[in-house]
């Protein structure tokens, strides 16, 4: 019998995502999309295109039915992004003549005919079940077995959809490969003490990982901390021996105060915020909501406000959402910082973003979280002429995710 709380993707057709150029394949799989039960399926003929796809977080194709040899550069990008346990894609290769690129073990490989490639689609499972732990224990053995990961927003400047930020956000897939979203397993780590651990074990993943990438990406990444690690001395210390030691630039490092614990000391937290920009690190709010007793720690040295996504999204249909929004920019701004709006996943909420006067937009209207190797190719796809252009006619076409 299954766990009562398994999470389980609603039972609804998929969308197959074709990447092929060759004219016996693409018959092929529409004619087994079709006999799969799956909605009509998606063609594109280049590997950037299909990464723009997968890049999606709403609409993003379930499956991907790919020739290899038309993903031609963006082939490890597009194996990082279909293979992400996170948000995974069923992915199936059809077999060519020359010989597969790299990485395709353990990858369901079938010849371009339709019965094979029917088969393989019934058989994908997309959205593995996500079953969640109470015990601190297992949480503990999976911080000491390395098995967190990190996955990372991009944030861009409204003004100009220039990637300015990367919010690294911590994933947990345990040793049986269940991956786990945040939601599952940081409320348990804040509960028995294990907030440090988890915070020293995501900052020295995004660290490794985005040291030969932050420059060239041009984006901070951003880390959250619960008030406690704040307010220790000793993290700053175990921050800068794990910025060393993966030699991440330091000034790349900005730091997002979680919203799960009041403020009882505001003088301890000034002075912990001014060592944190004495060392070079910014220091954000974050999840500022509709109802939050917080607006005055923006009386406090912070860097910029992040305003929650219920909110954001409330502003469209809430004359009291947008006034808030008005007010929380005009005392930030003030006071010269940032404010970013978070849940930003329609033309509606842009707009809505950009009347109010925030700075920064971050949300599934520019990408989901991505894995850190597809980073780049998403940064090139993001040149490329935007598919959500404000007011634009791909903009209203866009279901909010």
């Amino acid at each position: 019998m299954p766990h009562p709380s398994v999470l389980r993707q609603p039972a609804v057709p998929f969308r197959t995502l074709v990447l092929a150029d060759d004219p016996a394949i693409l018959t092929a799989a529409r004619m087994a999309s079709n006999a799969a039960g799956d909605m009509a399926p998606l063609f594109v003929a280049s590997g950037r295109e299909a990464l723009r796809q997968l890049f999606r977080a709403d609409d993003r194709p379930a499956r991907l039915i790919c020739q290899p040899s038309t993903a031609g550069e963006s082939w490890p990008a597009l194996m990082a992004t279909a293979r992400d346990p996170f948000a995974p894609t069923g992915l199936v290769l059809v077999r060519e003549q020359q010989r597969p690129p790299a990485e395709t073990a353990g990858l369901v490989s079938v010849p371009p005919e339709v019965k094979a490639l029917t088969r393989a689609l019934r058989t994908l499972s997309a959205w593995p079940p996500q079953i969640p732990t109470d015990d601190p224990h297992e949480l503990a053995l999976g911080l000491a077995r390395g098995e967190i990961a990190v996955r990372y927003q991009p944030v861009l400047n409204l003004g100009d959809r220039r990637p300015v930020l990367l919010e690294g956000l911590a994933r947990w897939q345990r040793r049986d490969d269940t991956p786990l979203s945040p939601d599952l397993f940081v409320p348990l780590a804040e509960r028995h003490g294990l907030s440090r651990a988890l915070a020293q074990a995501v900052a020295l993943v995004a660290f490794t990982e985005m040291a030969p990438r932050a420059a060239r990406l041009g984006s901070q990444i951003s880390l959250n901390l619960p008030l406690e690690l704040m307010l220790e001395p000793e993290t700053l210390g175990w921050l800068r021996r794990l910025l060393a030691s993966t030699r991440f630039p330091p000034g790349a490092l900005v730091l997002e105060l979680t919203e799960t614990t009041p403020v009882r000391d505001r003088a301890a937290l000034r002075r912990a915020l001014r060592h944190f920009g004495a060392a070079g690190h910014a220091v954000l709010i974050d999840d500022m909501g509709l109802d939050d007793d917080r607006a005055a720690l923006l009386e406090l040295p912070f860097a910029g406000i992040k305003l929650d996504r219920h909110l954001v999204s409330a502003m469209p249909r809430s004359r009291r959402a947008r006034a808030l929004v008005q007010r929380l920019v005009a005392r930030a701004h003030a006071r010269r910082m940032s404010v970013t709006a978070e849940g930003v996943s329609s033309a509606a909420l842009w707009r809505a973003a950009a009347m109010a006067g925030v700075d920064r937009v971050q949300g599934y209207a520019i990408s989901r979280p991505l894995p850190g190797p597809a980073l780049p190719a998403w940064a090139a796809a993001h040149s490329l002429p935007p598919r959500l252009a404000p007011g634009g006619a791909g903009a209203r076409q866009r279901r909010r995710a």
